[in-house]
């Protein structure tokens, strides 16, 4: 019998154990599920961009699992959603309450996982956060923004020109030299570019120059190229880009020195590009030229590109300037395009600048080219005229079409003329196609 008891008793304590290890596995489980559930919904609130959604999802994950699988995201995320959140909100005061709650998250994360993958990600907001703390006058927090200025190079080095960035808001003095030392001598191209972003964001007069030693001495091209870009950004920068391109052999740079003319609103830039494209001994750096040309607001653009297509015999060059007619604004342009297709150029420079009125639309464009149909004998240059009045969606363009099919006695122009009705799709277009056949 006690055996007996003892068995029962055994069994009793086997099945309490169980029963415990099974509720405490059920909880678990429970609890990741739950984990995972607000761990999604706070992700799937910032996708949205809803803010204060966002706050309240990482708020209660954060208070319900401190010590979570995904360890420091849940704390940056959290800090990113107060400080965006932040923006949104007009009071001033609640702008600050909410991103010094943002700073206290990102100190808790670079104390506890001052080692993981978010410890970077979480400086660079730091100091984000820092500087409009700054700016609402908390001064106390710019020693995040120094401390991070002042930091050793490293693998933190993106941190640091953020800081940078920041800095030059506030003491320019101190954060110039630190970012002309990291063009200067950081082997890394690529925070060398960042660098010279950071460098052209500020209007102190020591930049310009300072982009033009980088775009004629850096060993790197792309980092050249981003001088050159930024140098294009800033009115002050004009000078020195001169300078460049009648020093540079670098061709491709040069190009990228065309662009930044074109950027430049000046006379002084929109006549080099005259210049270039004028007389530059590199053809293809000329074409470059006339491209931007087209590109141009200035008034002189149209007059200036017909009197070079009228001066050059080369045929390719002639038909960039034609391209860059049909990209003006304007019915100086236009007029320039229709006495080109009815001048004596060859047939192909012809069927050009026929395409280029096309692509203008409206009726008066659609009347032009019924009148060069009218008075062109070229079948190739008439083949150009059909294709370029299917292209303008204004009546008048389909009146000529029709006006064509019924009157034009090339069989195969006719064919073309038919063709490019039936791809209208209007009524008009279907009832004539319903009288040819009804002809035959």
């Amino acid at each position: 019998m006690k055996n007996l008891k003892k068995l029962f008793f055994l069994v009793l304590v086997v099945l309490t154990m169980a029963i415990g290890s099974l509720t405490a596995q059920t909880t678990g489980q429970a609890a990741g599920e739950k984990a995972d559930k607000l761990f999604q919904a706070g992700k799937d609130a910032i996708h949205k961009k809803d803010w204060n959604a966002a706050v309240e999802q990482w708020k209660n994950f954060s208070t319900l699992f401190p010590q979570s699988q995904w360890e420091a995201e849940p704390y940056y995320w959290l800090a990113y959603s107060l400080n965006q959140a932040a923006k949104e909100i007009g009071s001033a005061d609640k702008q600050t309450a909410m991103r010094e709650q943002a700073m206290i998250k990102l100190e808790m994360l670079l104390k506890r996982f001052k080692d993981s993958n978010w410890a970077s990600d979480a400086r660079m907001l730091r100091i984000e956060v820092a500087d409009n703390l700054v700016k609402a006058g908390k001064v106390q927090y710019k020693k995040y923004i120094t401390h991070g200025a002042e930091a050793e190079n490293g693998s933190d080095i993106n941190v640091k020109l953020v800081a940078l960035d920041a800095l030059m808001q506030m003491n320019k003095d101190k954060a110039l030299p630190i970012l002309k030392k990291i063009v200067k001598e950081n082997k890394d191209k690529n925070i060398r570019a960042k660098a010279v972003f950071v460098l052209s964001q500020h209007d102190d007069p020591s930049v310009p120059p300072l982009l033009g030693e980088i775009a004629r001495r850096d060993q790197d091209p792309y980092v050249r190229e981003q001088a050159v870009f930024w140098l294009g950004q800033n009115g002050a920068g004009l000078g020195i880009l001169l300078e460049l391109y009648s020093d540079s052999l670098d061709r491709k740079l040069r190009e990228k020195i065309l662009f930044a003319f074109s950027q430049n609103e000046s006379e002084l830039s929109f006549r080099k590009l005259l210049d270039i494209a004028k007389s530059d001994p590199d053809l293809e750096l000329r074409e470059k030229a006339v491209f931007w040309i087209g590109q141009s607001d200035n008034k002189q653009a149209p007059q200036a590109l017909m009197e070079m297509y009228k001066a050059n015999t080369d045929a390719e060059l002639k038909r960039k300037i034609i391209f860059s007619l049909g990209q003006l604004d304007g019915d100086q342009g236009m007029a320039f395009l229709k006495e080109i297709a009815t001048g004596n150029s060859v047939d192909r420079l012809k069927g050009e600048a026929v395409f280029w009125i096309g692509q203008k639309g409206g009726a008066a464009n659609a009347d032009m080219l019924k009148a060069l149909y009218d008075g062109n004998a070229n079948f190739t240059v008439k083949e150009k005229i059909l294709f370029s009045l299917s292209q303008n969606d204004s009546e008048a363009a389909l009146k000529h079409l029709l006006a064509i099919a019924r009157a034009e006695k090339n069989p195969e122009l006719k064919k073309k003329a038919i063709f490019w009705i039936g791809q209208s799709g209007t009524d008009e277009a279907a009832k004539f196609l319903q009288q040819l056949i009804n002809q035959e």
